[in-house]
């Protein structure tokens, strides 16, 4: 039977000194020079991402702010589309069953909806009568957010249409 001290090494040799010069040329301290190259690449790369960043950010940001007031003017669109059909001669319309809208008082009505909602500053651009449907078109200019700051881009221009139609 053997003894601690006379049982053979199954690990193989002890690791080399840290000192040693065999260490000194090993594929491990070779490895972590090479580390300490690619921090420095790193550092370098930073900034560009940062940059990229930031402009990806400030083109979501100006995306979504068009976007919102997109919608807020289809809908200011719509409500004045509604209300225009305020023009619309009930009276003819069951005596003979004929959409007579009258024209003035329609352009009147969607211009007086637009100044009074939401979108002040949104222009009427066209109010097509269609026999039983109404289509108004509006447009916005937006001043963009983050885009003057990369580009000379400073504004945007939308265009909606919405249209309301009478069943009969």
């Amino acid at each position: 039977m053997l003894s601690c001290q006379q049982a053979p090494n199954r690990l193989g040799p002890p690791p080399p000194n840290r000192d040693s010069r065999e260490h000194r040329g090993s594929r491990e301290h070779r490895g972590s020079r090479e580390h300490r190259g690619s921090r420095g690449t790193v550092l370098l790369m930073f900034p560009a991402a940062l940059l990229v960043m930031v402009v990806l950010g400030a083109i979501v940001i100006d995306v979504g702010y068009t976007t919102v007031r997109g919608r807020e003017l289809r809908a200011v669109a719509a409500s004045a589309a509604n209300d225009s059909l305020a023009a619309l001669d009930i009276a003819t319309l069951r005596a003979t069953g004929a959409a007579v809208i009258d024209e003035g008082v329609a352009h009147r009505i969607v211009a007086q909806a637009v100044a009074l909602g939401p979108l002040p500053d949104a222009r009427v651009v066209d109010v097509e009568i269609n026999g039983f449907a109404i289509a108004v078109t509006l447009q916005l200019d937006i001043q963009l957010v983050m885009a003057p700051a990369l580009g000379d881009l400073k504004q945007v221009t939308l265009q909606r249409t919405a249209r309301a139609v009478v069943l009969a």
